[in-house]
């Protein structure tokens, strides 16, 4: 059996599911890539000490398999600030590209 494939309506539905830029995404990019690393630079020793210390009063293994986990949340990535850069970068692309 054979599909048609109306070609109008499809470039339509995929115009329909592109994202849109709007200024909630850059409030997104910015609190999901940046705003961690922030926190991470002032308090990320804290933040370590807290963990390990969790982790080493912990009896289970899946505790400490966790704490051992989050202990890496003090700690700064140049992978997400390099990958909000990025986005941001895109966002102002994409939306002088519409203007």
């Amino acid at each position: 059996m054979r599909v048609r494939v109306n070609k109008e309506k499809l470039e339509e539905l995929k115009k329909q599911l592109k994202p849109g830029h709007s200024w909630w995404a850059l409030v997104g990019i910015i609190v999901f890539f940046f705003v961690p690393e922030i926190i991470a630079f002032f308090w990320g020793d804290d933040i370590s000490k807290y963990f390990a210390l969790k982790e080493k009063n912990s009896i289970d293994f899946l505790h400490k398999f966790l704490y051992e986990q989050l202990k890496s949340l003090g700690e700064n990535s140049i992978f997400n600030i390099t990958l909000g850069i990025v986005f941001v970068i895109w966002f102002f692309i994409e939306r002088k590209d519409k203007a």
